[in-house]
């Protein structure tokens, strides 16, 4: 047998290795449906207070806690959802631990936007003295005032007398939607040059107003359209002369959207409205009224989570059937222990130590405190579950973990994001309830824990970047917890591009390594548990994490070995080597699956419109020989980084997307 040849069955057997490998994905979906799935029973309150009645005790009590820093952008939705779980009302309550550093920032940061802006809008600054970091902001709060003094333009009489096109399809909806959708188009026409795809243009308008119909929706747009191009025209006086040659191609944006305008009632249009926003905006500087808008809008578009949050409790105490709602602020010295103190000084952020300072306000009636992430959407009856299992088993229900399918925000992340945001929906989906066979895995979110079994252990570690893991570690070690999968799904998002993905695992990467150590260095629990713990740690961490990343090397070996005429295919039968060809068809295809089954999770207000967008999603997944490849990257850099003492020990919050009203 020639080199050549030996060298193919070698690679040949990796392949088939691989695809053994892969299809333990089969044989982890059978475990979890026949053990967990397949057994969820048809729950309903009135159930539950029955079992109760009979088993003597009373309805669970359920604290939900959710830490929220810099969370503006999600938080309102995730906590109209979570008051729509299917709980009683009087047996549950929410509580949002946000931090009081955000609002300290943002007073800051707001004062000193305002202060530029205004200077822009009022003729006694300049671009130049826009610093970087804030361009963007700066910018959408000059387009926010000049939106603001063109929509009033648009409905005054002097425009409705100076030309006999209106807008009359604005005034069918709100002010502020109306008000947004313009000030959005013309800042994404400003970052394409001009050209921003129509479909993009439009999805502003289904984004912001989901409530229209298709037939609205076409109607609205080119009428919003027509009011971004004066805006686009007086911006460019005021703030980047050079986005007048932006004009001419907006014109002709408008003209495609709307027949019945031609181009110069356009441009006639676009230097009267302009025109008469100029001196709008001078009286405005000179009588006061433009700071005081300038104000408004740096508040409502950056707006703090504390704000949001108290907006969101007062409408919900309005309402006919109120949720109970708490908002807990961590203070700037709090030093992070459960039941600790404030130290005087400032002390960096953590989750971990967020969820600490909010346990302290909890309810006394609490059982179980439950744990999700600011834009976490869990199952409705998710709670009805939890009561069920506390009541039927108290005991082996003190950690109940269940999957987290980071999806939603599919159609915002680039195609390698997407491919791992599957795979880690099928990895929660199927593997997880295989996992808890030999590891206490704690996820951190949709995850409930017996508020005793929290206090005994002394709550989270917040100099841990894994502090989930670390607790479920430490609940086992000291007190026998082992969690239990809990079969109720909760959708929530992933980083949108591989910057943010990789700081994300890296983190968890580190985090893990840390976790491994502080249990090697205990001497507090009995030493067999603590070995036969730190050995699993490994097994699934380090060595994994190496194999994985050997593994991926492979690929582009045999290729090269290939081109290079040294390996010899002929010592495999023709059919062996269909089979190795058959493999990558069906990893593709399995990625289409998970794609289409994970479907429901995603937030579609944000899908292509166009057949050609949408085809390019499904083309998109086509990268996954390239994302196999990068996946297991982050943690074998968190590997290196650890040993060479260069790992990441700050706690870096991931940054999120922004949702519509219809993604709650």
């Amino acid at each position: 047998m020639t080199t050549a040849q030996i060298l193919y069955l070698i690679a040949f057997s990796v392949y088939l290795i691989f695809f053994v490998l892969f299809a333990r994905f089969f044989v982890w979906k059978a475990y979890s449906s026949r053990k967990y799935w397949s057994r969820r029973c048809v729950l309903r309150v009135e159930d539950l207070r029955e079992t109760a009645q009979r088993l003597g005790k009373s309805l669970p009590f359920i604290s939900i806690l959710v830490p929220a820093r810099n969370e503006s952008l999600v938080i309102e939705n995730t906590i109209r959802h979570l008051t729509r779980l299917n709980y009683p009302r009087d047996s549950y309550e929410i509580v949002i631990v946000t931090d009081e550093k955000e609002a300290v920032q943002a007073e800051r940061e707001r004062a000193l936007i305002a202060r530029i802006s205004q200077g822009i809008l009022g003729g006694t600054g300049s671009r130049e003295d826009v610093p970087q970091e804030m361009e963007a902001a700066v910018r959408a709060v000059v387009l926010s005032c000049l939106a603001d003094y063109a929509l009033k333009e648009y409905f005054s009489k002097g425009f409705q007398r100076a030309y006999s096109v209106g807008v009359p399809e604005l005034s069918t909806i709100p002010a502020a939607e109306r008000h947004r959708i313009v000030r959005d188009i013309c800042a994404t026409i400003l970052s394409a040059v001009g050209t921003a795809p129509k479909a993009k243009l439009q999805g502003i308008v289904r984004k912001t107003c989901p409530w229209l119909s298709k037939l609205d929706q076409d109607r609205v747009y080119p009428a919003c359209l027509a009011v971004a191009v004066p805006v686009l025209a007086a911006f460019a006086d005021l703030y980047d002369g050079d986005s007048r040659r932006l004009l001419a191609r907006a014109i002709r944006h408008t003209v495609r959207a709307s027949h019945e305008l031609t181009q110069d009632i356009v441009r006639k249009m676009t230097d009267f409205i302009a025109s008469r926003v100029s001196k709008a905006v001078r009286k405005g500087a000179l009588s006061g009224e433009l700071g005081a808008k300038v104000r408004f809008y740096v508040n409502e578009m950056y707006p703090t989570t504390q704000e949001v949050v108290e907006r969101v409790r007062a409408q919900n105490f309005t309402s006919s059937e109120p949720a109970n709602i708490k908002h807990v602020s961590v203070p700037v010295d709090f030093d992070g222990l459960l039941g600790g103190t404030r130290l005087g000084y400032e002390v960096p952020s953590t989750k971990g130590r967020a969820l600490n300072w909010g346990i302290g306000f909890l309810d006394k009636r609490t059982e179980v405190c439950g744990f999700y992430d600011a834009e976490s959407r869990p199952d409705r009856d998710v709670l009805l579950y939890v009561g069920y299992r506390r009541l039927m088993d108290p005991v082996g229900s003190r950690v109940l973990q269940g999957p987290v399918f980071q999806v939603r925000n599919f159609y915002q992340m680039t195609p390698f994001c997407r491919i791992a945001s599957l795979y880690q929906a099928i990895a929660h989906d199927w593997y997880l309830p295989w996992l808890f066979r030999t590891l206490p895995f704690v996820g951190g979110t949709n995850v409930f824990v017996e508020r005793k079994l929290l206090c005994d252990v002394g709550g989270w570690d917040c100099t841990v970047l894994t502090e989930d893991l670390e607790f479920g570690a430490r609940a086992y070690l000291l007190r026998e917890a082992w969690p239990e999968y809990l079969p109720y799904p909760s959708s929530e998002q992933t980083p949108v591009t591989f910057r943010a993905f990789f700081r994300q695992r890296l983190r968890w990467g580190t985090g893990h390594l840390q976790v491994v150590e502080k249990v090697g260095r205990d001497h507090t629990s009995e030493p067999t548990k603590r070995k036969r713990l730190r050995r699993n740690l490994i097994i699934k961490g380090q060595l994994e994490w190496i194999a994985y990343q050997l593994a991926t090397f492979v690929p582009p070996t045999a290729m090269v070995l290939h081109y290079n005429n040294l390996l010899d295919p002929e010592v495999v039968p023709a059919a062996g080597q269909w089979m190795l060809q058959g493999f990558s068809l069906i990893y593709l295809a399995f990625t289409v699956y998970a794609f289409r089954r994970y479907s429901s999770f995603l937030d579609h207000s944000l899908r292509p419109e166009s057949p050609v967008s949408r085809f390019g999603v499904y083309l998109g997944l086509l990268l996954l020989p390239l994302a196999a490849f990068v996946f297991p990257v982050p943690y074998t850099s968190a590997l290196v980084l650890k040993t060479i003492g260069k790992e990441p020990r700050a706690w870096v919050k991931t940054p999120r997307s922004e949702e519509s009203r219809a993604a709650s």
